[in-house]
């Protein structure tokens, strides 16, 4: 009886430690340069390191990653009995329903922008540094701009590319839509193709070419904000709030601004670098759960 009642007392100790100590289980998906899965710069990816980073200011909270089809993360966040997280989301409506997220932003990076060849930038006498209207750019000069179906790129710049005339808009369907329109871009079968900064550097590394140059819009927003969302349960709920708690410190982290500006052409990279800046003084100034500012 003695032998039993030690073995029970044991056996709910044991328990009670794991219930403490949950595996985090964080959903990846391959989609480069935030998860890189293969190549010379497999595991180089930017939210694949932050997750990495994070963990380090997480003190006995073991993880593991799950790779999903990218069709199929959101969905599994969203619906999963044991509860996933997820870093670099949108908050939106629908999402919220099924989805926890923090408060605070997880990933800072600048607002979708052009690639376009570098004699096209020549020809047309466009600075880099400076910002153009995607409006005036294509109806002007009549360039073509290529775009990926079905994705948004925010809502104000959803809303400018229906004014943009219908014949000089290729859109592009299927998986690895944004390789697929820089190839087109490099053959010169388009002008322009719409994507996220660190994309396009990913892709002219990993196509080889030095031909490409990237340009920053004017009339949407500059950075773009990314949230860790968790299963909208209480053991989800729970994570956000410590991944908050987090968050005040690893955005002051030295790593955590090389991860952020890692795969950005080095014009941009200052571009970034200042709204890291802005953005970790705000935070600083902000008063996080469970943290003593005395």
């Amino acid at each position: 009886m003695k032998v039993f009642l030690l073995l029970l007392t044991c056996f709910t100790l044991f328990c009670h430690a794991r219930t403490d100590n949950d595996v985090i289980s964080w959903i990846t998906i391959d989609f480069p340069p935030y998860y890189i899965y293969s190549d010379r710069d497999e595991g180089e990816g930017r939210d694949e390191q932050l997750i990495t980073l994070l963990h380090t200011l997480i003190d006995n909270r073991q993880h593991q990653r799950q790779g999903f089809p990218a069709s199929r993360a959101i969905y599994e966040l969203s619906h999963s009995h044991s509860g996933y997280c997820m870093v670099s989301l949108y908050k939106t409506k629908s999402r919220e329903k099924h989805i926890t997220y923090t408060k605070h932003y997880s990933t800072l990076g600048l607002a979708p922008g052009l690639a376009l060849r570098k004699e096209t930038a020549r020809a047309l006498g466009l600075n880099v540094h400076q910002d153009i209207s995607l409006v005036e750019l294509v109806v002007k000069h009549g360039l073509t701009l290529g775009v990926a179906q079905s994705r948004s790129y925010g809502q104000a710049l959803d809303q400018l590319i229906t004014r943009l005339p219908r014949d000089q808009i290729v859109v592009r369907p299927g998986w690895d839509t944004l390789q697929s329109l820089t190839n087109m871009l490099l053959k010169k079968r388009v002008d322009l193709v719409l994507g996220y900064p660190s994309e396009h550097y990913y892709l002219s590394k990993r196509l080889g070419t030095d031909n490409l140059t990237q340009l920053s819009l004017s009339g949407v927003p500059l950075v773009a904000k990314g949230y860790i969302g968790c299963t909208n349960n209480t053991a989800g709920k729970k994570l956000v709030q410590l991944f908050d708690n987090a968050l005040i410190r690893l955005v002051k982290e030295d790593d955590y601004k090389t991860i952020m500006l890692k795969w950005l052409p080095d014009h941009l990279k200052s571009k970034l670098n200042r709204h890291l800046i802005t953005e970790t003084n705000k935070l600083s100034n902000e008063v996080y759960i469970g943290e003593d500012r005395n």
